[in-house]
Order: structure tokens, then C-alpha cells, then sequence
């Protein structure tokens, strides 16, 4: 793994994904006509299209690690699609978010930025 792209995990249908973005997962994906940062920016202010989405999810899936001991689940495009319109609204938004991540990975989605020190006035002695 590369120090620019860090392992993302998602919910899907119940199950936990693990996904290790790569240089070549963007660009399928931008094979397909979609700008990655345009979409992503899409995911965070609103407004994106789910046909572009659902086939992010599509090959995010195709890439997703299998743990040992488990088949790797074939899925179609119109499962993503469906997916996205009728998922748990919360799985969606972690898929959502680790696809920002993977395409924008300076934005940390979970942390706060620290809290700027108290600037106070010297006491005149």
C-alpha cells in the first residue's frame, strides 16, 4: 500500500467491504467518464448523480478484498445502482465517504481540527 492511499471499509448490504484504493481503481473509474473530483466534491455538498455513484460502487466492489475463506460475490451494475436507491441510508454514507476518501485522501472525514490556544493579555505587574 502506498502512502497516499489508505484502506477504506464500508457496509454493503450488511456485510463489511475493505477497499485499498490505487492509482488504477481511479482510472477505471475515470475510464468511465467520471471525474473523481468533481463526484466526490458531489458526495460532500450534495447533488450527485447516482448512475456516476453506482458505478464508483460497482468498482469499488470489483476491488474490495475478499476475507480468507469466502467467495467473491458477483455483482452487477443494476445491484449498485438499486443499492443507492433503496440501501440503508447509512451504509450509503459510508460508502460515500470512504470513496472521498480514497479520491481526496487530505480530507479526514473523522477528526476535528484541534482547538486554537486562548490568546490572553498580559497582566501589568
Amino acid at each position: 500500500m502506498s502512502d497516499v492511499f489508505r484502506e477504506q471499509s464500508f457496509r454493503f448490504q450488511g456485510r463489511d467491504v475493505t477497499v485499498v484504493p490505487s492509482l488504477a481503481l481511479l482510472r477505471r473509474i475515470k475510464a468511465r467518464g467520471i471525474n473523481n473530483v468533481a463526484l466526490a466534491n458531489k458526495c460532500i455538498r450534495g447533488g450527485v448523480d447516482l448512475e456516476d455513484l453506482a458505478a464508483v460502487l460497482f468498482e469499488f466492489l470489483r476491488a474490495a478484498q475478499v476475507p480468507e475463506g469466502e467467495e467473491r460475490s458477483a455483482i452487477s451494475e443494476d445491484e449498485s445502482y438499486a443499492f443507492l436507491i433503496d440501501g440503508n441510508q447509512t451504509e450509503i454514507a459510508g460508502f460515500k465517504m470512504a470513496y472521498v476518501q480514497a479520491v481526496l485522501p487530505t480530507v479526514d472525514m473523522g477528526k476535528k481540527p484541534a482547538a486554537p490556544g486562548k490568546k490572553g493579555r498580559k497582566k501589568a505587574s
